[in-house]
């Protein structure tokens, strides 16, 4: 049995979901797991787990995934992914120890979000890059698309691409940085998480310091 993780985009209303499983389970693939996410408009993006015993027909499956009203942004290989709650808690436990850690905050990140290739992209580098910019001015994640991914950021693909920026605090430090296609949008779910994970570093850190001046 092979693991791949099918990123959907579907109508947003009820029944678009079974459609869709019925067609999943026609081409003889069982759902794992299923994690739904928030999109602007009148349809959402489900990430959905399944596994098989055939070699993916990706022309098959988009044929099959139009036929219930679906279109097919993504297909790859995976392992099923820690529930978001235990990896946050996880993630949380690991970092009472190493709070100031950048690989400890960039695997809870990909962890919890779902968000793959995360960067942490030292401010002062990341200030070049003028989405990067504005998510630093806002103290807050920002979304844009751009014509070519700044050179800082490792490994991206050549080329128009989507680009996340999120600073890790007020007076960052660090900002997170991904890319993606266009046709793999960041959707508001995983935004919002990774608000909530950066947060709570925060805080963290806040902890940290106060632990430290009683001590």
């Amino acid at each position: 049995m092979s693991m791949i993780e099918l990123r959907i985009e579907l109508p947003d209303h009820p029944g678009a979901l079974a459609a869709v499983a019925r067609e999943l389970a026609r081409l003889e693939m069982n759902v794992v797991e299923i994690a739904i996410h928030e999109v602007d408009g009148s349809r959402a993006v489900d990430e959905i787990i399944v596994s098989t015993r055939h070699d993916l027909d990706r022309g098959l499956l988009v044929t099959a995934l139009a036929a219930a009203g679906a279109e097919l942004l993504s297909a790859r290989s995976c392992q099923v992914r820690l529930d978001p709650v235990v990896a946050s808690m996880t993630w949380l436990a690991e970092s009472v120890d190493r709070p100031h850690d950048r690989q400890t905050l960039a695997c809870g990140i990909q962890a919890v979000t779902g968000i793959d290739d995360v960067q942490l992209v030292p401010a002062a580098v990341a200030a070049d890059c003028d989405v990067c910019t504005a998510a630093i001015r806002r103290g807050r994640p920002v979304v844009q698309r751009v014509a070519e991914v700044p050179e800082f950021v490792a490994g991206a693909a050549a080329g128009p691409r989507w680009l996340l920026a999120a600073p890790d605090g007020p007076d960052p430090q660090w900002v997170v940085v991904a890319t993606r296609a266009f046709s793999v949008r960041f959707t508001a779910t995983e935004v919002r998480r990774l608000s909530a994970i950066l947060d709570s570093r925060r805080h963290l850190l806040r902890a940290v310091v106060a632990a430290g001046a009683f001590s």
